[in-house]
């Protein structure tokens, strides 16, 4: 088992997030199930939210509907977050960047990707790419990002995303448990960062690490609709394999936390934890194995879902832009991802001069 540190921190300049308009609690979406389905899958639905803490969440999709398109869909959110981050960072353009990273399980489209929509829809002319990395999309993108900015000072942009509720279809037939679970847990947004290299005065990422536990598992979370199965003619849908999940996210915690704490760190040293946003009880779960207070775990899946590929960009957005952080605060990020079980995360350092508080 081996994890990746990248070499070099890197300033964080900018950071915003969006959120579709609609917000959506238990109550509006078990209602919707009862419309469209049958009152045996509302109370299978209620039973699956009472477990995994999720009581409200931003959704892209109608309710009135067993299907529906994303209204706004993933390149509205990624252009309204990036938009938002651009005001951040005081960047009228990204003409100054060199390079766009998206990050997506839901994309526009399957080719190209959303980050040619997104460069496209901003006239960016500088390349870009997208990752499939689900949760740890995020990490990933850091890796690289912290590497091409070592070699070329100019910065970039990463925006991750999702829109998963769109997979979603309101009939008996498709909501067996995998799929109320993934209804009932999942929520919908975007959320961007501009980077650049590291700057006396300025917030900045260290410790940027990756690693993975996914040799010989089963994926734990997937999404069908590949060439092993398109030729089937079903429907790409989201499949969940919630024991398998159960057994090896806490795994992924752990060794994210043994690796930032390799590095010479204490949990006391940490105003904030931000793990990756899996369910509404996150913050309880791990204040009690790590002996904290809860009020140190960053918990807006019990407002927001798991966002996915977005989760970790929108709640640092959230808690940088809420006012609450204070000069020198450090928040450990601990990403884990359930498809082939990738950790990574990094360690934030905040600047007063970002503690701003903006919506």
């Amino acid at each position: 088992m081996s994890v990746r540190f990248a070499k070099h921190s890197i300033s964080l300049l900018g950071i915003g997030h969006a959120l579709p308009p609609q917000g959506v609690d238990n109550a509006q979406l078990l209602a919707a199930l009862a419309a469209l389905t049958n009152p045996r899958l509302k109370r299978k639905a209620q039973t699956i939210a009472n477990l995994i803490g999720v009581q409200h969440r931003y959704l892209s999709r109608r309710l009135d509907k067993a299907a529906s398109g994303a209204e706004p869909n993933g390149i509205e959110l990624s252009l309204t977050a990036i938009a938002r981050m651009r005001q951040h960072a005081g960047f009228d353009t990204l003409e100054p960047c060199q390079y766009l990273i998206s990050h997506t399980c839901t994309p526009h489209t399957q080719v190209p990707g959303n980050a040619a929509w997104i460069a496209d829809a901003l006239a960016f002319s500088a390349p870009y790419l997208e990752l499939r990395q689900a949760c740890c999309g995020f990490a990933n993108g850091l890796q690289i990002a912290a590497a091409m900015i070592a070699a070329d000072s100019a910065p970039i942009v990463i925006s991750g995303s999702e829109t998963g509720s769109v997979y979603s279809q309101f009939t008996s037939d498709f909501l067996d448990t995998d799929q109320l679970l993934n209804l009932m847990q999942m929520g919908d947004g975007a959320g961007a960062v501009m980077l650049g290299p590291w700057q006396a005065g300025v917030s900045f990422l260290s410790d940027m690490y990756l690693g993975h536990q996914g040799i010989g598992q089963s994926p734990g979370f997937y999404l069908a609709g590949g060439s092993d199965s398109v030729w089937q003619g079903q429907i790409s849908r989201f499949h969940h394999n919630a024991n398998a999940v159960r057994s090896m996210g806490p795994t992924l915690f752990e060794l994210g936390l043994a690796a930032v704490l390799s590095r010479g760190y204490q949990l006391d040293d940490f105003a904030y934890i931000l793990p990756h946003q899996a369910n509404g009880h996150i913050d309880t779960l791990l204040s009690q194995h790590w002996q904290i207070a809860p009020e140190r775990i960053i918990n807006d899946a019990v407002e927001l879902g798991n966002l996915g590929s977005a989760a970790i960009w929108v709640s640092l957005s959230r808690l940088i832009h809420s006012g609450r952080l204070r000069h020198n605060d450090k928040v450990l990020v601990l990403g884990a991802e359930a498809t082939k079980y990738i950790y990574g995360g990094c360690v934030y350092h905040h600047c007063d001069s970002e503690s701003q508080s903006t919506t």
